[in-house]
């Protein structure tokens, strides 16, 4: 099995209450037909002090309404972000795809 991945940089302009500023980006996986696809979604603020990263493993069971939805829960709810820090995503920044 061979899995394609791409990385998209979410332009929109996201504030927390703090007017701290924070950056997404999604790995989509292209998998072959009848594959399972998972997706993960990095995030970090602005000033590159925190990292973190959600992955669901199968698309198809994504809990939430969309990713907007998903993106304005990390800002807006410390305690739900703190369950997705992870400082080892910090390399992920360094790609040129921004």
């Amino acid at each position: 099995m061979k899995i394609y991945d791409e990385w998209t940089y979410h332009r929109t302009k996201l504030y927390d209450k703090q007017r701290m500023r924070w950056h997404f980006v999604t790995r989509y996986f292209h998998v072959e037909d009848g594959e399972i696809e998972p997706r993960e979604l990095y995030f970090r603020n602005d000033d590159e002090t925190v990292f973190g990263m959600i992955r669901y493993d199968n698309i198809k069971t994504f809990p939430y309404r969309d990713w907007n939805f998903l993106k304005n829960k990390i800002l807006t709810n410390p305690a739900f972000r703190k369950q997705l820090l992870d400082d080892e995503t910090r390399s992920v920044w360094k790609k040129k795809w921004r």
